[in-house]
């Protein structure tokens, strides 16, 4: 009778661990189910918010090229009309006050053209890359210092990236280079320019002045609001902008970060 109680406990002894054991990985099982259906619920409305977060980027952008191409059709083809119309006037036979009015005209319209062509630029998003940027301003500045009689030199390092730069930091990296080169052109009294360019995590647009007389960027004089208007703009856009005085002339450094870089191809 003892022998039969003793073996009777040796079994339930021995049964108990294993029923425990067996409780605690349907547990631990049940637990690993459940973690992994949450995570692929959690997942799943990732994906589905990535999704919706692509869609309406791209559309975004479809938006943005739609409104460049209708502003340069509508906006762009009736202000040169009225470009063409007033040269037609100016060279007709009419009163000096009449040609002076129109010759005011005109110049508002070219200014209107040259003003939109950049937000129309600007708005395009097939541009938004650095080779966008770099390819605007290099036409700029070879026009206007052509313009402006002034030598110049324009060097970009290589680079084999498609790098993201959206619409505003281009319009707003484009503006400062403008003041900087309006400002040299009519302060510095500068034999030449120099405009270095590189990309390397950051772009870095490096304008020197060539034989210019300088000023001490901590009075800067004349220069105030359009440094105040850049460094503005550059905060904006979560760049930096450095002013130096090298002994020839004042250099200007502008950098800016690189947010994004596409996988894709390059626009055409």
């Amino acid at each position: 009778m003892l022998e039969e109680t003793l073996n009777k406990v040796i079994i339930v002894a021995s049964i108990i661990p294993i029923g425990l054991v067996a409780l605690l990985v349907w547990f631990f099982l049940s637990y690993q189910k459940r973690k992994f259906i949450h995570q692929t619920e959690m997942n799943e409305i990732l994906l589905r918010e990535q999704a919706l977060i692509i869609e309406k980027h791209s559309l975004l952008e479809v938006e943005r090229t739609r409104i460049a191409g209708e502003m340069h059709d509508d906006l762009g083809s009736g202000l040169t009309t009225i470009r063409y119309l007033s040269d037609d006037i100016l060279n007709r036979n009419v009163s000096e006050e009449i040609k002076e009015n129109v010759s005011k005209i005109a110049q508002n319209a070219t200014t209107l053209v040259q003003n939109m062509s950049e937000i129309i630029w600007a708005m395009n998003s097939r541009f938004d890359s650095a080779e966008g940027l770099i390819s605007y301003i290099r036409r700029y500045v070879v026009e206007y210092l052509d313009d402006q009689k002034m030598d110049f030199d324009f060097n970009v390092n290589d680079y084999n990236e498609v790098l993201y730069i959206s619409g505003e930091d281009r319009r707003n990296i484009l503006l400062i280079v403008k003041e900087i080169l309006h400002n040299s052109i009519k302060y510095s009294g500068a034999i030449s320019m120099q405009i270095k360019i590189r990309i390397n995590h950051h772009l870095v647009i490096e304008i020197s002045e060539i034989g210019g007389k300088g000023f001490d960027p901590q009075t800067i004089n004349g220069h105030g609001n359009g440094i105040f208007n850049m460094k503005k703009r550059i905060k904006n856009s979560e760049g930096t902008l450095e002013i130096s005085n090298t002994g020839q002339g004042m250099t200007f450094t502008i950098s800016l970060p690189i947010k994004d870089a596409l996988q894709t191809s390059k626009n055409p």
